[in-house]
């Protein structure tokens, strides 16, 4: 038997019916709920804080930017319909992406393929997606050396196997490239096509990125492996197309297969991932009279066993295919957003409770010394009002009286941030020794005279005490509320870490399987 029947056999003996992954299913559902309500109960909840304030702001920003997040996760798993239905209707067949740029010769090997299962008796049906209908393409793929894919297409090979073609991820066409990246999600292993006029350009595969984290296996296929040489017929040189040599094929796998290696190495991925490079030609293959050697020189017999190579891996990720539909769902439309969503979060608040860190650093000298110099210039007034009574508690209430309204408003001011509960002005002690002094006048009728210059003078130092213990007891309350904030914001982020590592477990357990 030859190898091409062999293969084509062993494609038709395939059983890809996906295992019973319920359980995990379960368990990723319940994740997700137990996601939302831990994100809602470690919300940040900004008491002690002024509501217009920036640290509020901040905080409430986070709050609202992960309620967003929250809302928007069943729109995300309704965006995943489209290949979710296509995975459902191909869910008894394996499904290989053949990707590459657009004149890389998808549609030339697609087409080469369906001829050859035909020829083995088999069924052959080509489709392409319109608004999400299949419609079927009896004519086969449009070849050319321009852009002609311009819808996602796809061909059944028998009854087990099916190759998407897809207009290329570098389409000048964007709406092109959107269609292919929708449904990259509904393959099971990577064909990635490239010429060999320049084989292997590994940006190409920044666009498989999230399929290759999938751990979907990738087989590099480098097409077009021909050359034009000269020959003699009839007296005449005319010019021939021919398979390049296998020096030649050898040297540019390993080029490819060098540069991909380190493409996966720089996305720490494992090389495991990568199978190795094959050359072939389809207009070689069609254009040899003896088809078995044709095809063997061609480069399709090593193209089969690279595909029935290919096929165990991807019959592995086929099988638990509906719980990694859901898992890649969580891992990139729900986890990886919330969390770059929270790390931008909380750098933007680290930043503002930082700023008023600083702030409460110097704010007790600030608040001591502003509520001083708006208090002291008021003494002179306050003690001549009661110096003919020489009444020095009535001094002493009124200074208080002061001293709490010229705090109080410039606390608000400082430490516009925060809510404040303002303390009880302390008591303005004074030494027993300390009060007006009298001077008696020369003659019968004139008033004392009374001097109060060392009251004065105890009396600002008392001030500047008092305003001291005030800003010592607000800025307490303040550096509690920031230190609230903080405590709140990390409880979050671990809330969250804690659901990344469980996830991860679950990963791990449907992985073991």
């Amino acid at each position: 038997m030859s190898v091409e029947s062999t293969f084509i056999k062993a494609v038709a003996q395939l059983n890809p019916a996906s295992q019973d992954r319920q359980p995990a299913i379960a368990r990723m559902e319940q994740w997700l709920a137990d996601l939302g309500q831990t994100t809602v109960a470690q919300s940040l909840s900004g008491t002690a804080l002024v509501e217009q304030g920036t640290l509020a702001q901040s905080a409430q920003q986070l709050n609202q930017q992960l309620q967003a997040q929250r809302e928007a996760w069943a729109a995300s798993w309704s965006a995943l319909a489209p290949a979710q239905e296509l995975a459902d209707r191909f869910r008894d067949r394996i499904m290989l992406l053949v990707f590459g740029s657009f004149n890389a010769g998808k549609s030339s090997l697609c087409n080469f393929l369906a001829d050859r299962f035909r020829r083995q008796g088999h069924s052959v049906d080509f489709f392409r997606l319109a608004d999400g209908q299949m419609q079927p393409m009896p004519e086969g793929f449009q070849e050319g050396a321009t852009e002609t894919t311009v819808a996602l297409q796809g061909v059944c090979l028998g009854e087990k196997l099916v190759l998407l073609d897809t207009p290329g991820l570098h389409s000048a066409n964007a709406h092109n490239a959107a269609l292919t990246q929708q449904f990259l999600e509904s393959t099971d292993a990577l064909l990635w096509l490239s010429s060999s006029s320049a084989p292997g350009q590994v940006q190409e595969l920044g666009d498989l990125l999230v399929e290759l984290r999938r751990n979907k296996p990738l087989l590099p296929v480098i097409t077009r492996s021909d050359r034009i040489e000269e020959d003699e017929t009839d007296d005449e040189i005319v010019k021939v197309l021919c398979n390049k040599t296998a020096d030649n094929r050898q040297l540019q796998e390993e080029d490819v297969m060098t540069r991909a290696a380190q493409a996966l190495n720089h996305w720490g991925l494992s090389r495991d991932l990568l199978k190795p490079a094959l050359s072939l030609s389809v207009h070689m293959a069609r254009s040899q009279q003896d088809e078995d050697q044709g095809l063997e020189q061609a480069g399709f017999e090593r193209l089969y066993l690279a595909v029935q190579n290919l096929l165990t891996p991807a019959l592995a990720y086929k099988q638990r295919k509906p719980a990694e539909l859901q898992l890649h769902h969580i891992e990139e439309a729900i986890l990886s957003p919330l969390m770059q969503t929270l790390e931008q979060g909380a750098a933007q608040l680290r930043q503002r409770i930082e700023e008023q860190t600083v702030v409460l650093q110097g704010a007790v000298h600030v608040l001591t010394e502003g509520t001083w110099r708006r208090v002291v210039p008021q003494l002179p007034e306050v003690l001549e009002k009661h110096a003919a009574q020489q009444d020095v508690a009535a001094v002493r209430t009124e200074l208080g009286q002061n001293i709490g309204k010229a705090f109080a408003e410039l606390s608000q001011t400082v430490l516009v941030n925060f809510q404040l509960t303002q303390p009880d002005v302390p008591t303005l002690n004074l030494p027993a020794h300390i009060g007006y002094e009298v001077f008696q006048e020369q003659g019968e009728g004139q008033a004392p005279l009374i001097d109060y210059n060392r009251l004065y003078m105890s009396l600002n130092d008392v001030v500047m005490n008092g305003a001291q213990e005030l800003a010592e007891q607000v800025v307490e309350q303040a550096e509690q509320s920031l230190e609230q904030l903080k405590q709140e914001l990390i409880g979050l982020e671990n809330a969250v870490a804690d659901q990344a590592q469980a996830l991860e477990a679950i990963k791990r357990q449907l992985h073991a399987a």
